[in-house]
């Protein structure tokens, strides 16, 4: 083969190499901020002296949760975070950055891992989460916690779950607890409601069979989605969504806000208007300044519940 075929080959494998990162841009830096975010976390949660690491938050789950509490003081406010992937992807430690950045700011962090799909649906995965902020509020003063002051937030699917618990009070109640223990509730890019995902899967061309499985069918999505539960009880939230979201659309948190106005919950809807689905994430993980950690942080930090 003569030099100047070799040479056509691999101008032209470079062009599909171009035009295959040009058309995968924002796949490709998802992956390529995530292994970043790994790699910077890994050393964090060998070294850091006060994370108690692996503890199991339920016997009947055999699931651990990993506590970073701030190098001094007691009575911090608390945040749960539960992670997002779609229901069936990560595990807590991929997530160390959202505890090493928030105990910078007086904030215990619990971070709790459930049983992903195909191993379980959404109701195991809730029950899950109800039994680790349960294990929370009766535990986390031993942390530096404070068991008045417990803020639950969740990303994407992590949202949806957190969502069912700030919610659906059967799943706190099961556990002896009441979602009017938490003090208040964070949604990042949550799918509050399944059936309007699913409306909007199918208009970009989806069919979304892990999200269907998870919940249980089609017939199921009302019961699944934290939007068919929302009451006048529940706790105050903060809702966060970026308006260049092509995963869950910013239609699903202004449309929960609408539900949450109606019944009179003290609310908040924070759009960042040049932030997709996940950058803002990352931007926490990377930016001591970022905005994502104000919004997080000023909101558990300035709540406070009645206790009487």
């Amino acid at each position: 083969m003569n030099r100047r075929i070799i040479s056509s080959i691999g101008a032209l494998l470079l062009v599909l190499v171009g035009v295959f990162a040009f058309v995968n841009r924002g796949e490709i830096a998802f992956y390529w901020n995530l292994f970043q975010v790994d790699r910077a976390g890994k050393q964090f949660y060998a070294d850091y002296p006060h994370l108690a690491r692996d503890v199991q938050y339920s016997p009947e789950f055999g699931m651990g949760l990993d506590v970073y509490s701030p190098a001094e003081g007691e009575n911090h406010p608390v945040l749960i975070f539960i992670h997002g992937g779609g229901w069936d992807k990560y595990d807590r430690k991929l997530f160390t950055p959202v505890g090493q950045k928030l105990i910078e700011r007086g904030i215990v962090v619990v971070i709790p891992d459930y049983t992903l799909y195909p191993d379980a649906g959404y109701e195991q995965m809730a029950q899950e989460m109800a039994a680790a902020t349960a294990w929370t509020l009766e535990n986390i003063a031993q942390y530096g916690g404070d068991p008045s002051r417990v803020v639950i937030t969740g990303h994407s699917a992590g949202g949806h779950l957190a969502g069912l618990i700030a919610t659906d009070e059967v799943w706190l109640n099961f556990e002896g607890h009441t979602n009017q223990e938490l003090c208040g509730f964070i949604g990042l890019s949550g799918v509050y409601d399944i059936p309007a995902q699913m409306i909007f899967e199918r208009s970009t061309g989806g069919t979304a069979p892990v999200m269907t499985a998870v919940m249980g069918g089609e017939a199921n999505f009302p019961a699944a989605s934290p939007s068919s539960y929302v009451f006048p009880g529940m706790p105050q939230t903060r809702l966060i969504h970026g308006a260049m979201d092509t995963t869950v659309p910013l239609s699903i948190s202004q449309d929960f806000q609408e539900k949450l106005e109606a019944v009179g919950i003290l609310n908040e809807l924070i759009v960042y208007p040049d932030k997709g689905h996940t950058d803002f994430l990352f931007d926490g993980f990377s930016d001591p300044d970022a905005p994502i950690l104000n919004d997080i942080s000023d909101f558990v930090q300035g709540c406070f519940l009645d206790v009487g």
